[in-house]
């Protein structure tokens, strides 16, 4: 074996222990990479409020930054109490309408005993009859103070974040006293930067627009808590693939045990359904394969990937991370095949580089 293999070898061997050491800390270090995570996607989104609102004016005359930092803290704000106000409102209802689900579900399982035949409806009620929701209540408790943890750390990071983007330039500058490279490293930055918000506003118009016609239909028939199924279908939009499923299921699981008929399930199922498949077939495409470049099936391969270290918010966060990963390879040339197979034909577009 000559040197240059000998070199090859060991480079490769490098290489996988260095992704190996990478994922391992990935694993290890969720619980304090996720809010972190989380806190850059957050100011990102903050940053392009800022330069929305900055650019509203009369003539040459523009809003402060500052006051444009506020109206979109407060806009962001007023979002969350909207959202907190509509899930709070439905408690009561919930809890009212418990009952009658208990009642219906009741009643489809007796129709499906009867159906499977008295060998199988034994397995179906032994089944049943083991579901104990109170054993999870702890459960939630713990889940809540966590999610309250990483909300107040969210919160801190986005603001430090937020402080710290006036020096960033100067940095770069000091870090890389070559300045050509100091506007490359800056221009890579800003490339990322502005990837991340255009990627959170095209999601977020086909999200709104996924959520506003599933709850015409939720409306139309007459499904409970619309509104709340309307938000959780914008939300779980976020997640490619997988949140179009599950946005559809759960409505059309509550349609089948709140009426005595099975046509408003099958409306639900068929409607939702259908509106997940146009925008999801055309308009998302349209709109992100344009705009991003990026490879469905290396989106599905991600998917997997960060919901298995990361859980559900991997998930959330997965193409964010995929364009990141885009960027930086297009602008380091031994790296820039990944960038390649990551991108949906081939092109690393000039917005990625």
């Amino acid at each position: 074996m000559g040197t240059s293999d000998t070199e090859k070898l060991r480079s490769i061997g490098i290489s996988v222990i260095a992704i190996g050491v990478v994922v391992a800390g990935l694993v290890l270090g969720r619980s304090y990479l996720i809010p972190l995570a989380i806190a850059v996607l957050l100011w990102n989104l903050l940053e392009a409020l800022i330069d929305g609102f900055a650019r509203i004016g009369v003539g040459r005359v523009r809003l402060p930054r500052w006051f444009a930092g506020i109206l979109s803290i407060a806009t962001v704000g007023l979002v969350l109490y909207v959202i907190a106000i509509i899930l709070l409102a439905q408690g009561d209802a919930i809890a009212s309408a418990w009952p009658h689900y208990e009642e219906r579900l009741k009643s489809i399982v007796a129709d499906l005993a009867q159906w499977l035949g008295p060998e199988y409806s034994a397995k179906v009620r032994e089944m049943l009859g083991k579901i104990d929701v109170t054993r999870h209540v702890a459960g939630v408790f713990v889940t809540a103070q966590s999610l309250i943890l990483n909300a107040v750390l969210v919160v801190l990071y986005v603001g430090f974040l937020l402080a710290e983007r006036a020096h960033v330039s100067a940095k770069i500058a000091a870090m890389f006293p070559d300045g050509a490279q100091a506007r490359e490293m800056d221009r890579m930055l800003s490339a990322i930067s502005d990837g991340i918000r255009r990627y959170i506003w095209i999601k977020s118009l086909i999200s709104i627009l996924t959520a506003a016609l599933s709850y015409a239909v939720l409306r139309g028939v007459g499904v409970d808590f619309a509104e709340t199924w309307a938000l959780l279908i914008f939300v779980l939009n976020y997640i490619p693939n997988v949140g179009s499923v599950v946005g559809v299921i759960f409505p059309t699981l509550l349609a089948l045990v709140q009426f005595d008929t099975l046509v408003p399930f099958f409306t639900i199922a068929i409607g939702l359904t259908a509106i997940q498949l146009i925008i999801g077939n055309i308009v998302d495409p349209m709109l992100t394969g344009r705009s991003l470049n990026m490879s469905s099936f290396a989106i599905i391969l991600l998917l997997a990937f960060w919901g298995t270290i990361w859980g559900v918010i991997g998930m959330f966060l997965s193409v964010p991370i995929m364009m990141l990963i885009m960027i930086i390879c297009a602008n380091v040339p031994s790296w820039r095949w990944v960038a390649i197979l990551l991108s949906k034909d081939g092109r690393i577009d000039t917005a990625t580089r």
